[in-house]
């Protein structure tokens, strides 16, 4: 007999699977947990998932993490630049508004990369993401700010305060799920950390001795 799938069972188990990984983790997350919120049996679940990891490679794609890393390294770039110093300070234009209106319509994928990825394939990628976005500001702020002094004191605290950032961001997806709050606690916490990444670059770039 011919095995007859149906979208709206794969729409739904993939739909729970989702909110279960940004719940519990990708790691705690078992396929007999998704199959009972998802009101199907385990076996079900098979027929359209190999296994959890193609289950979950299936919600955090490639072209998913790829797109974010891309809108991740264009704020970067307006925030190191002084020439674009006005369009760093709001949260809803530029390269800035593209990236909040990518959390808010992913806010569930976004926490699960950020934050519940332990056991896959993006287990390292918070770490990664920190690093990269250290690494772009090392790269560049030597071009944008000509007295711009390197040095590990630096390093650290930027880092520390880009790790800071992130925790933010899981932090605000994870309390709030209507898109106007969202973005009302980014606009409000956004003043915090641009304020302190700001003091910190431009007190490096002052020719001062770290």
């Amino acid at each position: 007999m011919v095995q007859v799938l149906k979208d709206h069972v794969k729409q739904q188990i993939s739909k729970v699977a989702e909110q279960l990984f940004a719940r519990v983790g990708y790691q705690k997350a078992t396929m007999g947990m998704i199959a009972e919120e998802a009101g199907v049996a385990t076996g079900t679940i098979y027929k359209y998932y190999t296994n959890k990891q193609a289950l979950f490679e299936s919600i955090i794609t490639e072209a998913f993490v790829a797109e974010f890393k891309q809108l991740t390294h264009k704020r970067v770039a307006s925030l190191i630049d002084p020439s674009r110093a006005k369009e760093s300070v709001s949260i809803d234009s530029g390269a800035a508004g593209q990236l909040l209106r990518f959390w808010i319509d992913n806010r569930l994928k976004v926490i699960i990369l950020l934050a519940r990825a332990e056991g896959s394939r993006y287990a390292s990628f918070e770490h990664d993401y920190i690093q990269a976005m250290t690494q772009q500001a090392l790269v560049h702020l030597p071009l944008t700010h000509p007295n711009f002094n390197d040095s590990k004191i630096f390093r650290f605290v930027f880092n520390a305060r880009l790790v800071d950032t992130v925790k933010g961001i899981v932090s605000i997806l994870e309390t709030f799920d209507q898109k106007q709050d969202i973005r009302d606690a980014f606009a409000l916490g956004w003043t915090y950390h641009f304020a302190g990444i700001s003091a910190v670059i431009a007190n490096c770039s002052q020719g001062g001795k770290q």
